[in-house]
């Protein structure tokens, strides 16, 4: 296990020093699609003040710029021994399964492709942000260009769930508390 964990950050290292990470991101929503480039989500993550183009991205999808940003503020805690032990589980496999219904390479449409991507930019922000990542880091991270997110599946998975907040919270405290402590037999 300890080699297994030693050649993903070796493999890590290697890989994100020459691994261009999302420029784009495209939004789809039934037949309304619509493309943001990540440096303007930056750009309003610093400055707090939106671009005209994210100003009416965030009025045709009914959002609040202060939700916006915090949501691209927020920073979660991503050990990477933990998490590299939950994306590989079962679990993480359902996990990332569902995921990757919302946040896909733009117009590939593969399951198992979109799964090693989302679990590619997770490792890679977490080691590159000193175990923290943000939406930017991850998308940064993603190993495509043009990432795609499915708005009436990300709608439907958050209905679900109160916030994100209390999803996280879940899956870093209960069902995953024995691989958080380094009690599992995985």
């Amino acid at each position: 296990m300890i080699l297994k964990y030693n050649y993903l950050i070796l493999l890590i290292f290697f890989l994100g020093q020459s691994v261009k990470g999302a420029e784009n991101i495209f939004l789809y929503k039934g037949t309304f699609s619509r493309t943001i480039e990540i440096e303007e989500l930056y750009k309003f993550k610093l400055s707090k003040k939106p671009s005209n183009k994210l100003k009416n991205l965030i009025k045709i999808t009914n959002q609040k710029e202060k939700e916006l940003l915090k949501v691209l503020s927020l920073k979660i805690d991503v050990p990477l021994k933990t998490s590299s032990k939950l994306m590989n589980s079962k679990i993480g496999e359902v996990f990332l399964g569902r995921l990757s219904q919302i946040i896909y390479p733009n117009k590939i449409l593969d399951k198992k492709l979109s799964i090693k991507a989302i679990r590619s930019g997770i490792l890679l922000s977490s080691f590159k942000n000193n175990e923290k990542i943000n939406l930017i880091d991850f998308f940064k991270a993603y190993p495509n260009k043009n990432v795609a997110i499915d708005l009436n599946a990300l709608s439907k998975t958050l209905k679900k769930v109160e916030s994100l907040k209390e999803l996280i919270e879940f899956y870093s405290n209960s069902p995953f508390k024995k691989l958080k402590d380094g009690r599992s037999k995985t």
